[in-house]
């Protein structure tokens, strides 16, 4: 056999050889990827949403609107990363991420979800006048989608004290953080009695309140002796303490 085809034999047995091996690296790459089933995935969106809403309470969950196409990913603990920006809590999004697995892309992949959260909400038994202080003996706990609420749902402590509708609120209905405001300790007008702390010493005397004053928050007040406007701090409904 002559020299020249003898080299060319030898050299298409190489090439021959190299496309074998690298089909055969193909195909153990494919072998060793698994397919992500649909619970995995609502999982890692679940568990992302939650960080990124800073949800601490209640059930999140999170439903497909339409079939996921095939996911395969190699072997390694998958993460997810948002590549559009996710706003507020919403029921319904159209996110686009990527499924990533030892910080490379495996997936992208652009899903409309629908999300629910259930937690427990303030519902009222009876209707409730607008201006009225909360009490916990007319409201009760239930669990609901709060997505699924026409704003955002008030998850206060009825039994305390400084706290009452601004707008009525009718039987069934659940408590919204904008059908309530803080109740005033002391209103603007009051007389109170503002007290002047210097180490050891302490000095009472009255004065009037400039604005509504909330426990624990600052407010201004004029002394009823001379016309000299003041801060205090809201101890109760009488006593201020001013601050220098």
């Amino acid at each position: 056999m002559p020299i020249t085809m003898q080299r060319t034999l030898l050299l298409i047995g190489c090439l021959l050889s190299a496309v074998s091996l690298a089909l055969a690296a193909d195909n153990a790459s494919i072998s060793t990827q698994h397919p992500m089933s649909g619970e995995e995935l609502a999982g890692l969106l679940e568990n992302s949403l939650r960080n990124l809403w800073k949800i601490q309470d209640g059930t999140l969950t999170v439903e497909f609107e339409r079939n996921l196409p095939p996911i395969s990913l190699p072997p390694g603990e998958p993460s997810l990363r948002w590549t559009t920006q996710i706003q507020q809590p919403n029921r319904r999004i159209y996110p686009q991420f990527e499924i990533r697995v030892d910080g490379q892309v495996a997936a992208s992949l652009a899903i409309p979800i629908r999300v629910k959260w259930i937690r427990e909400v303030w519902v009222t038994d009876s209707p409730i006048l607008s201006q009225v202080v909360l009490s916990a003996n007319s409201l009760q706990k239930q669990s609901l989608d709060v997505l699924s609420l026409p704003g955002s749902a008030w998850s206060g402590d009825p039994i305390a004290d400084d706290w009452m509708t601004s707008s009525p609120i009718p039987a069934g209905g659940v408590l919204m953080e904008r059908s309530l405001r803080r109740r005033p300790a002391i209103r603007r007008g009051d007389t109170i009695s503002a007290r002047l702390e210097d180490g050891a010493l302490s000095v009472e005397f009255q004065a009037i309140a400039l604005e509504d004053g909330f426990k624990g928050g600052m407010m201004k007040l004029r002394s009823a002796l001379k016309p000299v406007e003041l801060k205090g701090k809201v101890i109760n409904e009488t006593i201020v303490v001013v601050v220098r």
